[in-house]
């Protein structure tokens, strides 16, 4: 007995403790902490069917239930059920059960989930992106590099080349051959002038060129023939300086471009958020409208479109699959089935999807989010509490009878009517703790 009752006196200190700490560190439940607000799972422990896009680090919210509901149930449970079924089950139960599920359950998922989803994103991500990215760089700097260094380089020297030598060339033919034929006209005319001084004519009607003239004419042609020269060169030269400084200028555009592309293609465009999350419980969340608001969270702007999907389990063709526009920041936004004019078969499970397309080609690269609903139409009980609740009361009735998404769809929008009410705020906190949505709950905490 004395072991026993040191057993209840640690317990009771260790819940004072945590107790303490609860409210010292976490603000949002010291808010509420006569009122907390608790979501009741329609159906126990069931099959997780909520998905999120990025890590949405659920660590900190973990920390909170843990602590939350450790110490709630830990103390109401183990003072009552532990004594008694925990020592004549536990010890049977426990061994049986956590070795044979621990390990069929951690070795099946464990390897199946290991390597499928490793063998599959890491084949198909790194395939598709080394590829794509690949070939993308490859073909862009490769085009855009041949391309603008050929044209340029191609034109310039062409161009210059051909201008240089044509005006070159035609100059110095004109001049060689001016200058040939004016030499060859002044020897002409020297032998004219000799042999009519001896008496000899060489043209009919010949008058003689005196020697001045044929001297002038001489100096003349080799003035003009150097004159020429000095400004073929000169010529020649510009042009060449003129090159060099188009192909450098070219270089340096295709440089700036090119890091410009691989900085854009690293960014991933620059329109993809951290994390994109349904505002959903882990289970099928159940709600008591036909057409009901869907709620979800984005980290950040998003400059692409997003699709939107509602499909019917069981069915292959989607009831919704539409566009809608990427938001400009951070924040909680809703998607009312009303909009689409579609409505809930009661009883039916429909997962509705988020997805940016990140390649139309490769649909597995998808930043994706989900989530399921469910339309359970709410029993007399009930829908004579609804009606008789007050507004500022409604969504705990939601939330205590399991309705999630008529929950945060009623608290959000009494949010977005008082955003300035802290204790609205702390409320959608103690809520999404309770379905482990991690940092989507920081854009709450943040504003407490």
């Amino acid at each position: 007995m004395e072991h026993v009752s040191k057993f209840y006196r640690t317990i009771f200190i260790g819940w004072v403790a945590g107790l303490c700490l609860l409210v010292g560190f976490f603000p949002s439940f010291s808010l509420f902490a006569g009122e907390t607000l608790i979501y009741n799972p329609p159906v126990k422990d069931a099959e997780t069917r909520r998905r999120e896009g990025g890590d949405i680090g659920s660590a900190t919210a973990n920390v909170s239930r843990g602590m939350t509901r450790g110490m709630t149930r830990g103390m109401t449970r183990g003072m009552t059920r532990g004594m008694t079924r925990g020592m004549t089950r536990g010890m049977t139960r426990g061994m049986t059960r956590g070795m044979t599920r621990g390990m069929t359950r951690g070795m099946t998922r464990g390897m199946t989930r290991g390597m499928t989803r490793g063998m599959t994103r890491g084949m198909t991500r790194g395939m598709t992106r080394g590829i794509t990215r690949g070939v993308t760089r490859g073909m862009t700097r490769g085009m855009t590099r041949g391309m603008t260094r050929g044209m340029t380089r191609g034109m310039t020297r062409g161009v210059t080349r051909g201008m240089t030598r044509g005006m070159t060339r035609g100059m110095t033919r004109g001049i060689t051959r001016g200058v040939t034929r004016g030499q060859a006209d002044i020897l002409e005319q020297k032998l004219a002038n000799y042999l009519s001084v001896q008496g000899i004519s060489l043209y009919a009607d010949e008058t003689p060129v005196p020697e001045s003239e044929l001297k002038a004419g001489e100096e003349q042609v080799q003035e003009d023939a150097d004159q020429a020269s000095e400004e073929s060169e000169e010529y020649s030269e510009e042009s060449e300086e003129d090159m060099e400084e188009e192909l450098a200028q070219s270089d340096e555009e295709t440089e700036e471009t090119s890091e410009t592309q691989v900085a854009e293609e690293e960014s991933g465009g620059g329109g993809t958020p951290s994390i994109m999350a349904p505002i959903a419980s882990l289970q099928t969340g159940y709600t008591t409208k036909p057409q009901p608001v869907l709620e979800w969270y984005i980290s950040g702007p998003c400059t692409d479109e997003i699709e939107f999907t509602l499909n019917e389990y069981g069915k292959i063709e989607p009831l919704i699959e539409t566009h809608i526009k990427g938001p400009e920041k951070e924040g909680m936004y809703e998607i009312n089935l009303a909009d689409y004019n579609v409505t809930l078969k009661p009883g039916v499970e429909y997962e509705w999807f988020l997805a940016i397309v990140m390649d139309p080609m490769e649909r597995s690269g998808d930043f994706l989010g989900s989530a399921t609903v469910m339309y359970v139409e709410p029993p007399a009980a009930l829908s004579e509490q609804i009606r008789n609740a007050a507004p500022a009361e409604l969504y705990a009735v939601y939330a205590k009878e399991g309705y999630w998404y008529d929950a945060i769809e009623n608290l959000s929008r009494r949010i977005n009517e008082k955003p300035e009410d802290k204790t609205l705020r702390a409320h959608r906190v103690a809520l999404l703790e309770q379905v482990n949505l991690g940092k989507v709950i920081d854009y709450d905490r943040k504003q407490l």
